[in-house]
């Protein structure tokens, strides 16, 4: 009996009730196993034994006759009992055997016996005196007084014909028929149905209690509950935590004697969105009656401490921001050792411990967002989203849809709930505006008053945000050329020019072209660069005075193209082919062969060219910066050191 049992079991105390009962539940296809106790024990104490097993294998109701059903009954065993009670119809076969007897009849019964035994008996003229016991004693000691007091004929149960046997008396053991036996078993399946219902709203009414419980216990509000008398019934941890008091102490006690400026008691309308200070922590608080019958039962409140709140709200726009909008890069990713770029790392690294807004000049492919993302990452503001978007690259309504957000509705194709902006989602961090210089002069208007008020309003929206962002924008325009042909807002520029940033050429710091070769090459071939260097060294001898205008980013491609080349195409004439496309991008004046042309190279015109382009930037540098010597080397990213050098090589005086 280790196995599951069936929810109800019948326990016989008599093969012909096991018998009779297996065949009743056959004919009725009910799912009830039938289990017969020793006759050869103490029948009571062999259908505990069962019961018990019973009880732990899963039955939920166990059937037996009167006498061992009580038994059951009263071992508390954790099961419900039905007895099979005896009726008139039980006895009648008994009743007409003890009527051919003279003397005394027993009758042996756990209960007083029915009256309608009582009354066949005396219609009848038998002699019947009736004796009851309760336990296995009771009925040999009732066996033998039956004895003495002359009787000639027993009938009772099985644990009476125990006795009867033993002590010489006839007796006839009485078996239920099928009526009382189907009504006990129709008992025990409503019974059963009764408890399936009743467990299933239990388990209901748990599940919800368990739901309140979590709510109550795990929202962000906190929450307090009182009675019609101001009585603290309800109050849950993040309450006990703003308030101040140890779990569980507030319960019971009246709310004024907690919270000394509550105001919930008395109330009698809600209110809404108050600002409180409770125990010495600001708070944003609901107070709501209860109302039964127009008549004020009791008060919730809610409440949210004001820095919890800022707080989540935070955590909201960072995990948005999580969606990819993150700074990959840092200071230690941008190659080389030239001294120019280490002086511009160097103003970098100081800008980024200020909030100040930043714009970053430089040409095309010198790695403006490099150093973006990199100034983010060494900033209070590294653990906040990097919100990067190239302004160049869409339309004027789609821009500021892309910049503010909207709300739903707001235009044709808006998207159902409205969107949240790159603002939005740049709060408490940085926002990049790559290629500055392209954005519309209607959108420069907004972006100005955004920078000013540090607020934002969606499209479609009366409701301005306020917003935490720092501003790097970055441009390879002049922009001061810009507001002249005003294309550009003065007020704006200003506005994004508070930090300026130069990033220098590649052409300025040739060195650097060695140390970033290498790099992509090894990051494009992997261990296998080993084996192609020799071709590699070759090649990069052919283009040493190449002045890469398209910076790091064509060095970077045409290494890429480079690698592709050694990797698939060892043959000379295509190496040869890959040159040459780069001095048909470039222009052929740019390109430089060693081995074919080397007295008609143009390499001292080309530095001629490179030394006008550089004081031409050094004197709009020293016009933009008032003559400011130290200003003027931080706009263009060299120390102070390195213009007096230049200014002293180009007889620039101020």
């Amino acid at each position: 009996m280790d196995k599951q049992s069936t929810e109800i079991a019948l326990i016989a105390p008599t093969i012909e009730l096991e018998k009779k009962t297996k065949s009743i539940i056959k004919e009725r296809n009910d799912d009830i196993e039938v289990y017969l106790s020793n006759p050869k024990v103490d029948a009571i104490d062999d259908a505990l034994r069962i019961a018990k097993k019973l009880a732990k294998c899963g039955t939920r109701i166990i059937i037996s006759r009167k006498g061992t059903a009580v038994a059951i009954r009263n071992a508390n065993i954790g099961v419900e009992v039905v007895a099979i009670n005896t009726v008139l119809s039980d006895y009648i076969k008994a009743i007409e055997i003890a009527q051919q007897y003279d003397g005394l009849i027993a009758f042996f019964s756990y209960d007083e016996m029915t009256e309608e035994v009582k009354t066949v008996c005396k219609m009848l003229g038998i002699n019947a005196k009736y004796y009851t016991f309760k336990t296995d004693k009771d009925s040999e000691e009732i066996t033998k007084q039956a004895i003495r007091d002359g009787a000639v004929l027993g009938i009772g149960g099985s644990m009476n014909q125990k006795y009867a046997d033993i002590y010489n008396l006839e007796h006839i053991t009485i078996e239920n028929t099928e009526t009382s036996i189907v009504t006990a078993i129709e008992t025990a399946e409503q019974i059963l149905l009764v408890q399936k219902e009743e467990l299933k709203k239990q388990e209901e009414l748990q599940i919800q209690l368990e739901r309140y419980k979590a709510v109550l216990n795990f929202t962000h509000d906190a929450i307090i509950a009182i009675d019609e008398k101001g009585i603290i019934d309800v109050i849950n941890p993040i309450a006990e935590k703003i308030v101040k008091v140890a779990p569980g102490y507030a319960i019971g006690k009246h709310i004024n004697d907690v919270i000394k400026n509550t105001k919930m008691f008395p109330i009698e309308e809600a209110e809404l969105n108050q600002l409180i200070d409770i125990n010495g922590t600001l708070v944003s608080t609901n107070r709501v009656p209860i109302i039964v019958e127009n008549e004020v039962k009791g008060v919730v409140a809610t409440f949210q401490d004001i820095k919890i709140i800022q707080e989540n709200e935070n955590k909201i726009r960072r995990r948005l921001a999580d969606k990819g909008l993150v700074a990959k890069y840092n200071f230690r990713d941008i190659k080389g050792n030239s001294n120019s770029l280490k002086n511009t790392i160097e103003i970098a690294k100081s800008y980024a411990k200020s909030d100040s807004t930043i714009l970053i000049q430089g040409e095309t492919g010198t790695g403006k967002e490099l150093f973006a993302q990199s100034i983010h990452n060494s900033s209070n503001r590294k653990d906040g989203p990097f919100v990067a978007i190239n302004c160049a690259a869409l339309t004027k309504s789609l821009l500021e849809s892309e910049l503010f957000g909207y709300e739903e509705g707001a235009f044709t194709g808006a998207s159902k709930g409205g969107k949240i902006g790159l603002f939005e989602l740049a709060h408490k961090g940085t926002i990049f505006l790559d290629e500055i210089g392209e954005i519309p002069v209607e959108i420069q208007a907004q972006l100005l008053r955004v920078l000013q008020e540090k607020q934002i309003r969606r499209i479609g929206s009366n409701v301005t945000i306020p917003i935490d962002v720092r501003v790097i924008t970055a441009t390879n325009r002049d922009l001061r050329q810009e507001v002249k042909m005003n294309r550009f807002r003065e007020d704006l520029f200003y506005r994004i020019c508070v930090l300026n940033l130069h990033v220098p050429p590649l052409r300025h710091r040739k060195g650097d072209i060695e140390i970033l070769s290498k790099y992509f090459f090894e990051r494009f071939l992997g261990e296998k660069s080993r084996r192609y260097k020799s071709g590699f060294n070759e090649i990069m001898k052919k283009v040493e005075n190449h002045n890469w205008y398209g910076n790091v980013r064509e060095l970077e491609n045409f290494i890429e193209r480079m690698s592709v080349l050694l990797k698939y195409h060892e043959n000379p004439n295509e190496i040869e082919h890959l040159i040459g496309n780069l001095a048909n991008e470039n222009g052929v004046n740019n390109l430089y062969y060693k081995q074919s042309n080397p007295i008609e190279d143009n390499e001292d015109n080309d530095e001629v060219d490179i030394e006008q382009w550089e004081i031409n930037n050094i004197l709009n540098a020293l016009k933009e910066n008032k003559l400011s010597i130290q200003n003027t080397a931080d706009s263009l990213g060299i120390s102070r050191t390195t213009l007096w050098r230049k200014m002293k090589k180009y007889d620039i005086k101020v």
